[in-house]
C-alpha cells in the first residue's frame, strides 16, 4: 500500500512538472509588438500600434496589451483564460458579460472564440511561427483583421 501511495505521488509530481516544463517552453510566452506594415486592419478599429506580453502556466494564459489609438490615446487591457475548452468569463471590465472558450491546436496554434449571450463575437486564433519570432493574430466576426506581431528582445 505504501508503494503505491509513494508511486501515485512521485506520478503526480512528475505530471505537475512535465506540464510546467511545457508551458515554459510555450513558444507565446513573451513580449510582441505589431508590425502594422505587414497587418491588414479592420477599417472600424483603426490602430496606431499595439503591444502585448503572454504569459502561460499549463492551460491558464493571460494576455496583457496595451493598444495606442489613433487619438494617441493608450488603451490597456488584461484578460485571463483558460485554453481547455471551457468557457471562461471575461476578466476585463470592459467586457462584463463576455466568455472565452480556448483551446490549443497543437503547440503553436491557440484557437479563441469570444461570445456574449448566444452570440458568437468573435473568433480569433493565435499563431506563433515556427522559428519563434513572429505572432500573427487573425480575427473574425464583429471585426475582420489580420495583425502581424514580432517577439521583442528584452
Amino acid at each position: 500500500m505504501t508503494t503505491v501511495l509513494l508511486a501515485t505521488i512521485l506520478s503526480m509530481a512528475g505530471a505537475a512538472q512535465q506540464r510546467d516544463q511545457q508551458a515554459a517552453k510555450s513558444p507565446f510566452v513573451g513580449s510582441w509588438s505589431a508590425d502594422l506594415s505587414q497587418s491588414r486592419l479592420d477599417p472600424k478599429m483603426p490602430i496606431k500600434g499595439a503591444d502585448v506580453t503572454i504569459s502561460v502556466t499549463g492551460n491558464v494564459i493571460t494576455l496583457a496589451n496595451s493598444v495606442v489609438m489613433p487619438s494617441g490615446e493608450t488603451i490597456q487591457e488584461r484578460e485571463t483564460l483558460r485554453a481547455d475548452g471551457t468557457e471562461t468569463a471575461a476578466t476585463n471590465p470592459l467586457t462584463t458579460g463576455v466568455v472565452h472558450v480556448a483551446n490549443w491546436v497543437g503547440s503553436h496554434v491557440l484557437a479563441l472564440i469570444t461570445k456574449k449571450g448566444n452570440q458568437n463575437i468573435a473568433l480569433i486564433s493565435y499563431e506563433v511561427s515556427t522559428d519563434g519570432q513572429t505572432l500573427t493574430v487573425r480575427t473574425s466576426g464583429l471585426i475582420e483583421q489580420v495583425v502581424i506581431f514580432k517577439r521583442r528582445e528584452l
